[in-house]
């Protein structure tokens, strides 16, 4: 039954179900069976050409309804879920002052060329990115570290007890899965890449420090182009 169900995926026969939107303005709906999406104006007004494929996993597109969720909790960011920069910079803090010896790796990131996706593509079409950037980073960080959201399309990722030799071969898999998303938005397929800079707590207590060389390592590979892991 399965395969059949994936045969009939592949031929655009999808099991769509709906799921709660970010927006008011618009509806999301789900294969159950292979994960893809499509946006309709709230209505049933279908927007042409609006569809994203994603992995059926919750994600920062699978929040709650807004007008019955509770009030989001300090420290946290409205669009994505993850922590904001404020909560990142706590985490950080108090991880390092209860575990004195154990390492940590940091890594900043943010989406190429996104002021470009923005002028050319709408701010809605750059806020979808946003949370389908934010879905794949909570999907492949589970049980390894923690995505937080640093601000406008700039994330920082967190890895307590881990050293940066362990997370390098994970930002490499990271940046090719988003690489290979493809959404498709008012009839463009829109695809984006990211930039990483990876760096190692050095021990000595300094915390802006320590942020300031993952976020100088991210500047150095947007300066060579872009779509790099700067180590």
């Amino acid at each position: 039954m399965a395969s059949i169900k994936v045969l009939a995926c592949r031929m655009g026969k999808h099991d769509w179900t709906k799921v709660s939107a970010p927006e008011d303005d618009y509806e999301v709906w789900e294969c159950a069976v292979c994960g893809k999406r499509k946006y309709e104006k709230s209505g049933g007004n279908s927007i042409p050409g609006v569809s994203m494929t994603s992995d059926t996993s919750a994600g920062a597109t699978a929040t709650a309804d807004t007008s019955q969720a509770a009030e989001i909790p300090a420290g946290t960011d409205e669009m994505t879920g993850f922590m904001d920069r404020g909560g990142a910079i706590e985490a950080i803090k108090t991880f390092l002052k209860a575990h004195k010896k154990d390492n940590y790796t940091l890594c900043m990131c943010d989406i190429d060329s996104f002021r470009k996706l923005n002028e050319e593509q709408g701010v809605k079409c750059g806020d979808i990115v946003i949370r389908e950037v934010a879905s794949i980073l909570q999907t492949e960080l589970a049980g390894i570290g923690t995505p937080c959201r640093w601000g406008g399309d700039e994330f920082l990722l967190l890895f307590p007890s881990k050293n940066g030799d362990e997370i390098f071969n994970k930002m490499f898999t990271l940046r090719e899965k988003i690489k290979a998303r493809v959404i498709f938005y008012e009839g463009d397929g829109v695809s984006v890449t990211m930039t990483f800079g990876l760096t190692e707590y050095d021990f000595s207590g300094n915390i802006d420090g320590f942020i300031a060389e993952a976020e100088e390592k991210l500047n150095l590979g947007k300066q060579m182009g872009g779509d790099q892991v700067i180590f």
